[in-house]
């Protein structure tokens, strides 16, 4: 073979290896950034996790969300200033019988609170329909917005049949839209911003031995009133006070 054909096979295989080299050195390259993807969504899919289960923890068990005024987990929404005695009212927002009670003693109850006599917590359950869950998420939301008595009386005024799914989420935002909510209040209701506090209320009513709606303590004792008649809760209420 001539020195011209050896410096041209020479040339070839040079060019060759350069060709292979760098195609080695592509798949190298190509290879490194498939890794790096597939480790960024991992790393993407870690962080959409951690936020899930921050989420999840910020609107449920202790670390629920509360309305304005409530000092536990599953504390009751307050109504008044300190008083001698202390009402706490536990109720399902389509509960007939808490309804009827409502309509009986909810003025009386309003006087003796303006009067300095009374403070109340109401306790929302909800164990008979959604819109129980719905009405008491809402009644939350009032309360932020500084309606706690005005709401929960019109709430009351609006319950329908409790044999379906109850209260809708644009029914109870026309209620605080009439009593004047702001803005803030609609995406509150929509959001289910106190799912989480409706449903420690419901275990802190089993907890503390509710079994049925309305239940009522004055003063951390049980108070039996059947007839719902005003001058029976006046009575119990001069009861408890006269027991401190």
């Amino acid at each position: 073979m001539s020195s011209k054909s050896k410096a041209a096979e020479s040339e070839r295989r040079a060019r060759s290896e350069q060709m292979k080299a760098e195609r080695e050195a592509a798949a190298r390259a190509s290879e490194r950034r498939t890794r790096l993807l597939i480790a960024l969504a991992v790393v993407a899919a870690l962080i959409l996790v951690g936020v899930a289960v921050v989420a999840s923890q910020s609107s449920s068990g202790e670390n629920a969300a509360v309305p304005t005024g409530v000092e536990a987990p599953g504390g009751g929404a307050p109504y008044g200033d300190a008083a001698p005695v202390v009402l706490d009212e536990w109720v399902d927002f389509a509960c007939p019988a808490c309804k009827t009670f409502n309509d009986a003693l909810s003025s009386t109850i309003s006087k003796q609170v303006e009067a300095g006599e009374l403070q109340v917590y109401y306790h929302p359950l909800s164990f008979i329909n959604a819109g129980s869950v719905r009405a008491a998420n809402a009644f939350g939301c009032a309360v932020d917005e500084g309606l706690t008595h005005e709401y929960y009386d019109a709430v009351f005024a609006e319950q329908g049949d409790e044999s379906g799914d109850g209260y809708t989420n644009e029914q109870l935002v026309a209620i605080g839209d009439g009593l004047g909510a702001g803005d803030g209040f609609e995406s509150c209701v929509n959001g289910g911003d106190y799912d989480g506090w409706v449903d420690n209320v419901t275990t802190s009513g089993a907890d503390q031995g509710v079994t049925g709606t309305p239940t009522i303590f004055l003063n951390g004792e049980v108070v039996d009133l059947p007839s719902y008649e005003p001058q029976a809760l006046l009575d119990a209420i001069e009861a408890a006070a006269a027991a401190e």
